[in-house]
């Protein structure tokens, strides 16, 4: 039976990349013996796509032809999936259903690749290893599998990941832990910078790049360095106080001569003096002399040492606020000009799920803005890891003090240059008990009750 119509499309097939608009003529001829209104549907088209037809209606007589434009607008985003789509551009009367042509049309749809890469937290400060989470995301429109790579200039970075590869649908994110590792530097800060590809398993492909810092600190070698100095300085002061005295001492000996030519005088002195009748209030158990001696203290003892405070003002100290960077996980190194590195200690208190918490984060809710500890990729978990404020090694702290969002909810753990430790309940290290110990070397923040959450730190340079 011949059809009561004819259809042509042209053209036959066509290739496209998402966001591409594409144009198909469509030709019908009505081979009926009755005038026919004649549509035409594109069926079969990737989800999303647009399609628009001039004229929506070819109304034709018998034997007479006529072409609808048929305008497709394929989706930018999200990318519908590469491949081919064979479409049927269909064309039926608007009257009689069961007048209808269908022709197909392949679409080749290219692939198209969108791999982001981030990296949290962007600086991590530890001695000789630390961690980072990878977080890798394809907004393209074809499956890829990544491979994972770090380097540093120097090369001495060694650099594991878990997993070393990711295996990643169109729309899909995975995360993965990077582990570093390099020798710790002898005498000083090493800034080592990491650049961390993520390249697709494709011939020619071209990586997604990320940067990311380990700081390393040689805290042993300093602080070894700087006991030695402090031992040094005390024997050398030691030296200057004790050869005056023993000069002092050699010079007033007694010249025998003198002393024979002042024994009489001296006797009639004490004569007169046991004469006379012994005062009221004075004891017998000493002599009046010493009593004397006893009640005047000396000169130097005349000013009482002030009570161990936090940091006094007028004395070099500065109040900083902790929760001025913006709400959400902040890098290590975000208060660095204030003179301290900033991060959770998940070693020091276990807390379920919160291994790997190593971040610090501000958050900003009903019951305030505080600085706390939290997961690498969270900020609203792992408060009640302790909270490490780590003072740099070139600016010494003297006194400190931190306020809590909560009074009397934390508690601080104080460790002093000279690998001494001391607990405080008042969130305070006083001046003179940290000039005693060579300063502070870092703080950590404990909770006993709800999140560990501070908002400003006090602090003293070393006098």
């Amino acid at each position: 039976m011949t059809l009561p119509l004819r259809v042509n499309v042209a053209p036959e097939r066509a290739d496209a990349s998402p966001g591409d608009n594409l144009q198909f003529d469509v030709t019908v001829r009505n081979a009926s013996d009755i005038v026919e209104h004649y549509g035409v549907e594109m069926l079969g088209l990737p989800d999303g796509a647009t399609v628009r037809t001039e004229p929506e209606v070819a109304k034709l007589r018998p034997a007479e032809s006529g072409t609808l434009t048929v305008k497709v607008n394929l989706p930018v985003q999200p990318p519908a999936p590469a491949g081919t789509y064979v479409v049927g551009a269909l064309v039926r009367s608007k009257y009689r259903h069961d007048v209808s042509r269908c022709v197909e049309v392949p679409i080749e749809l290219a692939s198209v690749e969108a791999i982001t890469l981030r990296v949290t937290p962007e600086v991590v400060t530890g001695g000789r290893s630390g961690q980072y989470t990878l977080e890798v995301s394809n907004g393209g429109n074809a499956p890829v599998r990544l491979y994972l790579t770090a380097t540093d200039p120097e090369r001495r970075v060694s650099a594991v990941f878990q997993p070393g590869w990711l295996d990643l649908p169109p729309g899909m994110t995975a995360r993965a832990l990077l582990n570093v590792s390099a020798p710790l530097p002898w005498n000083k800060e090493k800034q080592r910078q990491l650049t961390l590809s993520a390249t697709p398993d494709l011939p020619g492909a071209t990586p997604v790049i990320g940067t990311a810092s380990f700081i390393q600190q040689p805290r042993i070698a300093s602080k070894f360095a700087k006991i030695a100095g402090i031992a040094a300085g005390v024997i050398v002061l030691a030296a200057a106080i004790a050869v005056p005295t023993l000069l002092t001492r050699a010079n007033d000996k007694p010249d025998p001569a003198a002393a024979t030519q002042q024994a009489p005088a001296t006797a009639g002195a004490a004569a007169t003096t046991a004469a006379q009748p012994p005062p009221q209030q004075q004891s017998a158990a000493a002599p009046p002399a010493a009593t004397s001696e006893a009640a005047a203290p000396p000169a130097q003892q005349s000013e009482a040492p002030a009570a161990t405070t936090a940091p006094p003002a007028g004395t070099g100290a500065r109040e900083i606020d902790l929760t001025t960077p913006p709400p959400g996980v902040v890098a290590s190194d975000v208060f660095r000009n204030d003179g301290f590195l900033v991060s959770a200690d998940p070693g020091a208190v276990a807390v379920a799920g919160c291994e790997n918490a190593r971040s610090a984060a501000v958050v900003d809710d009903p019951t305030g803005k505080f600085l706390t500890s939290s997961s690498p990729d969270d900020p609203a978990k792992c408060h009640e890891v302790p909270l490490l404020l780590d003072f740099l090694q070139d600016a010494p702290v003297g006194a400190v003090q931190v306020t809590p969002l909560t009074p009397n909810s934390l508690t601080m753990e104080i460790t002093f240059k000279d690998f001494s430790r001391a607990d405080s309940a008042t969130l305070t290290v006083p001046a003179d008990l940290a000039a005693k110990h060579g300063g502070v070397d870092q703080v950590l923040i404990r909770s006993t009750a709800g999140p560990v959450a501070v908002t400003k730190l006090k602090i003293a340079a070393l006098t």
